[in-house]
C-alpha cells in the first residue's frame, strides 16, 4: 500500500494492471519500459503513458524478465587481511571511473570482495544468479585460477591491470611515463638509480621491474634494486635496506607505487635526509588527492582506465558472443618538489 497526495492509503499498482489497461500482455510492458528493440515505438509510448498515469515502476523482477539482465556490473576488490581496500587510493580513483562509464550506458555498480561470495562457490554461479551481469577485476595475481573458470563459462569479465591469453583487459603499459621519468633523471645528473620493486606476483609489478631494468641500461645508468610489496611499508623499510648509500653513492630512488614512495620520505624524514636535496624520489601512480608531498611520480591513468573497463565490459554483455578485447593505455610523467639535480 502508498499514500497519495491527500495522505490516503492507495493499492500499489502492479504490471498487470497497467497491461489490462491497455489490451497487451504482461511481458509487452516489461520489454516496453526497458526500450526493448522487439516492441514498436508506438506501443512503448502507450505503455509509457499509461504507466506514469497509474503510478506503476518497474521492479528490479521485472526488469530481469524482460531483458535477462540485472544492468548491474560488479567490481571485484582484494581481500586485504589488514586493510580495507578503499583506504587506498587506488580502488576510490578506479570505481570513479567504473562509475562514470557504467552510469553513462545505464547500468549500476556493485562491489565484490575477492573469496567473499556467500552462497555462490565461484563467480561464474554469482553472474549465472543474475546478481550481476558481468565483472570488473581491480587487480588480480598473474596466475589467479579465476580467469580459465570464467573463459571456460563463457562469463564477461574485464582485467584491470592484468592481462592474459582469452581475456579482455585494460592495462597501462610503464615504458612511456618510465622513460619520461629516466630522461628527467638523466637531465638532473643521476647517473645511479635505486628501485623498490612492487610485489611480484601481480604482472604491474613484474613489468615495472622490467622496463626500469632495460630502461636503465638504455641510458646507461647503474641501478641498486631491493624488493618491495606495493606497500608504504616496504618503501620505508626501503630505506633500511639502501643503507648508507642514500645521497652518497647515488642520489635518486624510483619506487614502483606512490605508496613506496611516501614510506621511503617518511624513513628520510625520520633519519635526517633531506627530499629532495640529498635524495631525490620518483613515485608511479600519481593519486593527487592522497599526494601530501608533492611527488613526482609516473602518472598512472587508472580513473580513465575504469572507465574503458565499464565501457568495454558492457559491450560484451551487449554483444553475448564471446566477444573480448584488449585495451592498451599510456603512462605519462608528473614532475613535482621531490627531484633535483644531483648533489655531490
Amino acid at each position: 500500500m502508498l499514500l497519495n497526495k491527500g495522505g490516503k492509503m492507495v493499492k500499489k499498482v502492479n504490471r498487470a494492471q497497467v497491461a489490462k489497461a491497455i489490451g497487451v500482455s504482461e511481458s509487452t510492458v516489461s520489454r516496453a519500459l526497458n526500450d526493448s528493440s522487439l516492441i514498436s515505438e508506438e506501443v512503448k509510448n502507450k505503455v509509457r503513458i499509461k504507466a506514469e498515469e497509474l503510478g506503476y515502476f518497474p521492479s528490479h523482477t521485472a526488469t530481469l524478465f524482460a531483458t535477462g539482465r540485472s544492468y548491474s556490473i560488479g567490481l571485484v576488490v582484494p581481500n586485504f587481511e589488514k586493510i580495507l581496500p578503499f583506504t587506498r587510493s587506488y580502488f576510490p580513483s578506479l570505481l570513479d571511473g567504473l562509475l562514470l562509464g557504467a552510469t553513462n550506458a545505464g547500468y549500476n555498480v556493485g562491489i565484490v570482495v575477492s573469496g567473499k561470495l556467500g552462497k555462490y562457490r565461484n563467480y561464474s554461479e554469482l553472474v549465472n544468479s543474475k546478481s550481476f551481469d558481468g565483472l570488473v577485476f581491480a587487480v588480480s595475481p598473474e596466475h589467479e585460477g579465476s580467469s580459465d573458470e570464467l573463459i571456460k563459462n563463457h562469463i564477461p569479465f574485464v582485467l584491470v591491470n592484468n592481462y592474459c591469453e582469452g581475456a579482455s583487459s585494460v592495462y597501462a603499459k610503464p615504458d612511456v611515463g618510465m622513460e619520461k621519468a629516466f630522461l628527467h633523471a638523466a637531465s638532473l645528473g643521476h647517473d645511479k638509480i635505486g628501485y623498490i620493486c612492487g610485489d611480484l606476483n601481480y604482472k604491474n609489478g613484474e613489468d615495472r621491474l622490467e622496463t626500469f631494468t632495460r630502461l636503465a641500461s638504455k641510458f646507461n645508468i647503474q641501478t641498486e634494486i631491493v624488493s618491495g610489496d606495493f606497500s608504504y611499508h616496504s618503501g620505508y623499510d626501503g630505506f633500511k635496506k639502501f643503507g648508507s648509500k642514500l645521497g652518497k653513492e647515488f642520489g635518486l630512488v624510483m619506487t614502483s607505487c606512490d605508496r613506496q614512495a611516501f614510506g621511503l620520505i617518511d624513513a628520510c624524514k625520520d633519519n635526517g635526509l633531506n627530499v629532495p636535496k640529498q635524495l631525490s624520489i620518483i613515485g608511479y601512480d600519481n593519486f593527487v588527492a592522497s599526494n601530501p608531498y608533492a611527488l613526482t611520480t609516473v602518472d598512472h591513468p587508472i580513473t580513465n582506465m575504469g572507465n574503458e573497463a565499464a565501457r568495454l565490459l558492457i559491450k560484451m554483455i551487449e554483444k553475448k558472443n564471446n566477444y573480448t578485447e584488449q585495451i592498451w593505455v599510456d603512462t605519462d610523467f608528473v614532475i613535482r618538489n621531490t627531484t633535483s639535480r644531483r648533489f655531490k
